[in-house]
């Protein structure tokens, strides 16, 4: 699959087979992560790839929080879809099942730079491992729920001590089934 295959062929994935990810295609999906650009060459994230039973539980244990905290504003925001609210509150209660999570922290507590410059390495360092589990058949949800849920300080505790904010956390592993193509909204560039 070409690059460009991949970009257009990714989708979020919100269920998964119970099919362990390859150790080898794990760490080269991380490492593709750490090959991201990032603002002054900082490299500020910190991965942490969660696939022990212990771990996924501890995990779990919050996201069924983070679903009853976010669900209020998810029925305001779709108000005339409860499939919708159902749907995403049930993927980020079980996280689809996936048998790897990814937590993306920024690797410093503080930075002298700006946040948004942290941030923005930081997501291209997701998309770099979005893209590379693509091109491995993998699939993936990039989730801000635990940073909406204000639970981001809790999971570093318990999984990044020492480290910075919480960023994202990512989904991985085998599709249950194909996501369908979300239609694309116009008028999103411009070439002058």
């Amino acid at each position: 699959m070409n690059t460009y295959e991949t970009i257009l062929t990714r989708r979020s994935i919100r269920s998964y087979l119970d099919t362990p990810v390859d150790p080898g295609d794990l760490k080269e999906i991380l490492e593709a992560g750490t090959w991201a650009p990032s603002g002054v060459n900082l490299q500020p994230w910190y991965l942490v790839a969660i696939q022990s039973k212990e771990k996924l539980e501890m995990l779990g244990e919050v996201m069924e929080r983070v679903s009853a905290k976010i669900e209020p504003s998810l029925k305001a925001r779709f108000a005339n879809a409860p499939a919708v609210v159902d749907e995403t509150t049930q993927f980020i209660r079980k996280l689809g099942g996936a048998p790897v999570y990814i937590l993306a922290f920024q690797l410093k507590p503080d930075y002298e730079n700006t946040a948004d410059m942290i941030n923005l390495s930081i997501g291209a360092a997701l998309e770099n491992i979005l893209l590379a589990a693509r091109d491995k058949g993998l699939g993936t949800c990039w989730l801000t729920a635990p940073v909406e849920a204000e639970v981001g300080n809790e999971l570093r505790d318990i999984f990044a001590p020492g480290k910075g904010p919480l960023v994202a956390l990512i989904t991985l592993g085998y599709p249950a089934k194909e996501a369908r193509v979300p239609k694309r909204k116009d008028g999103r560039y411009t070439i002058v």
